[in-house]
């Protein structure tokens, strides 16, 4: 029976791990040369994951370029600060020379700016210009996600001609599977795969065996709206255009998934209330630090919750302690922890849908109104249901149905609420700039508790006072 991807991933980092562990225990300095099937991707997670900045980088070092222009490519951020400290800047020009230039850009705002400007001093003319002319794009935008190595073809250009330009190219393209016809000005007239190409007579002319309509991207936007782009296709790879219409570059679906995956891992990260560069790998102090902030909003609010609370205990619990009404009041009291789990939890299961819906694109203009009543629906659903079931019983351990059911009407709009209340929040956040995610993580939480138990205590009192 054939391995489970997820046991056979882990028995290759297993393999990673213990090639660099036999190599590290080795008295002397030798190149490390990694087995059969050890892939560049494993190295860098277990240099990341496993080893000390020590050993991870006399490890590097022991690597002939080419692999360790691999590890730099698959390493995380903070890893490559780790393996390039200390490393002459010349060292750092080969490496990044046998990079693509999206890869190389990326490594490169990594640096201090005054390492990065005497690295660009060690690599060739022609990649300098090229990665000069990368790093005017903001990092965020398609311009800084493209790469220039793509294929273009005339649109008058025999097939053949481009048959054999794809055989020429030995490997400096991102990828030969596609060439964008253009015309005497470059801008972009269509697209044509190998396999067209291929199946074509050599004499056509690729204008007559493009396809004309080409899904692109504008090289100033942004670059999770191209990613999104490209997975609703189910495209591999995307042109990149200027204003005038000039192919400029290419994005890979690759490249795509990583803007998908960091995307999505901010957005968790600050649904949580944590920062957005929030590592498990990070130093005690920082895991503090990135953290701690935003629990102030949920200090305050419980402060404020506090004050509530005794407001309603005084209320609620008029009578002296140990007669009927202040048993009463205590023990509706008692159900607010209850009621704060119940409105948090529908609350932050509301946010979780709709960040999730802005991120992927699902919500767009003109379909904000019906998701909104939707979840409102959605609240009042989960209201009625939470407190047909809890109503009952709270009037049995209170000895009262009329009672329970007051309050299973209270628990029910309190709970109603809080879905109202944080997709109130999230798409509030959304439509004047803010990041969803940002906003509906403790602001979130502490609103929804705070109104909650508000509305359940002044929902039985009211009702019970009736």
């Amino acid at each position: 029976m054939p391995l489970m991807p997820r046991t056979r991933r882990r028995e290759l980092r297993h393999q990673a791990q213990q090639a660099i562990q036999e190599h590290l225990a080795l008295p002397d300095a030798r190149p490390f040369v990694p087995g059969e099937g050890i892939h560049s991707a494993d190295i860098a997670d277990v240099l990341w994951l496993d080893f000390p900045p020590e050993e991870a980088r006399r490890l590097f070092h022991d690597m002939d370029d080419a692999l360790s222009a691999a590890v730099l490519e698959e390493a995380e951020p903070k890893l490559r600060a780790i393996l390039l400290e200390g490393a002459e800047n010349q060292y750092i020009g080969r490496l990044v020379s046998l990079l693509s230039y999206d890869d190389a850009t990326d490594l490169l705002e990594t640096l201090p700016e005054e390492v990065r400007l005497e690295v660009m001093c060690f690599l060739p003319p022609e990649d300098a210009r090229e990665l000069r002319h990368l790093a005017e794009y903001p990092p965020d935008s398609a311009g800084g996600l493209m790469t220039t190595e793509f294929l273009t073809a005339h649109v008058y250009e025999k097939v053949g001609d481009v048959l054999k330009k794809i055989k020429r190219d030995e490997g400096e393209s991102e990828t030969v599977y596609a060439a964008y016809v253009v015309d005497d000005k470059d801008t972009l007239l269509g697209v044509v795969s190998t396999r067209d190409l291929l199946d074509a007579n050599i004499h056509d002319d690729v204008g007559n065996v493009m396809i004309p309509d080409v899904i692109h991207a504008r090289v100033d936007e942004d670059q999770e709206d191209v990613a999104h782009r490209l997975l609703h296709y189910n495209l591999s790879m995307i042109p990149v255009v200027d204003p005038r219409g000039v192919v400029v570059g290419l994005i890979t679906a690759d490249d795509a998934l990583e803007v998908l995956e960091e995307e999505g891992s901010e957005d968790a990260l600050l649904l949580a209330g944590a920062s957005a560069s929030s590592d498990a790998g990070e130093p005690f102090h920082v895991k503090v630090w990135h953290r701690a902030p935003m629990l102030t909003i949920p200090v305050f609010a419980g402060l404020f919750i506090a004050e509530v609370y005794a407001y309603f205990a005084e209320k609620l619990g008029g009578g002296e302690a140990g007669t009927g009404e202040g048993m009463l009041g205590a023990l509706v009291l008692s159900f607010v922890p209850m009621v704060l789990a119940v409105s948090g939890t529908v609350g932050m299961q509301t946010s979780a849908v709709l960040v999730r819906g802005f991120a992927v694109g699902q919500i767009i203009h003109g379909r904000r109104m019906p998701v909104f009543m939707g979840e409102m629906q959605v609240g009042l659903a989960l209201g009625a249901l939470c407190g047909a079931v809890a109503g009952p019983a709270m009037g049995l351990i209170m000895g009262s149905l009329s009672a329970g059911l007051v309050l299973g009407l209270a628990l029910g709009l309190a709970v109603a609420w809080a879905a109202t209340a944080s997709t109130c929040i999230a798409m509030g956040a959304e439509a004047v700039g803010f990041d969803p995610a940002l906003v509906s993580g403790p602001v979130m939480i502490a609103v929804s508790d705070l109104s909650s138990v508000v509305l359940f205590l002044g929902t039985a009192m009211l009702i019970g006072s009736a």
